[in-house]
């Protein structure tokens, strides 16, 4: 399968605790998961954040991909916790990428089961010509989820291949 990771490069959204802004967790992140994905034989495009949104999106669509996934973690309250995906509206598979990747992660997180998909018309869902989901993988507002994202970027990594290989 041909896929593109897209990471955050939303630099402004700091989080708590040391865990410093979302653009750079979201790219080591995806350093993280581009060799997996790369491993279990899948072709990967992006995985770079020093692109805006509108020319990782071009490039996916350029590229034909197949699955187009987002890295992003959330913010929200103190007390907000756990991975949540977004979908676009009327993509069955979209919603399909998007609850695996939130199954996935929730069984190594420890949070409630998943806390929710979302469907949306952001644009990295809306203007992607793949099936495509937005991986909000944990709060960055939540010092929990902070500590979970820090130490566990593989076995978030592993998730996200996991949930691509059962899709």
């Amino acid at each position: 399968m041909k896929i593109y990771i897209s990471p955050s490069d939303q630099t402004a959204n700091e989080g708590v605790a040391n865990y410093g802004n979302e653009a750079d967790r979201m790219q080591e992140l995806a350093d993280i998961l581009v060799p997996k994905l790369e491993s279990a034989g899948h072709t990967v495009y992006g995985g770079d954040n020093s692109k805006d949104i509108y020319e990782r999106v071009s490039e996916g669509n350029s590229s034909n991909v197949d699955l187009y996934i987002a890295l992003h973690s959330n913010a929200a309250g103190s007390t907000a916790r756990g991975a949540t995906a977004l979908y676009y509206t009327s993509s069955t598979n979209g919603k399909k990428i998007a609850q695996l990747c939130v199954d996935k992660i929730s069984e190594i997180d420890g949070a409630a089961s998943g806390r929710s998909l979302i469907s949306s018309t952001y644009y990295e869902v809306r203007a992607t010509n793949a099936v495509a989901t937005i991986v909000e993988v944990a709060f960055h507002t939540n010092e929990t989820d902070v500590k979970f994202i820090i130490n566990n970027m593989d076995e978030i990594a592993q998730a996200i291949c996991d949930a691509v290989e059962a899709y």
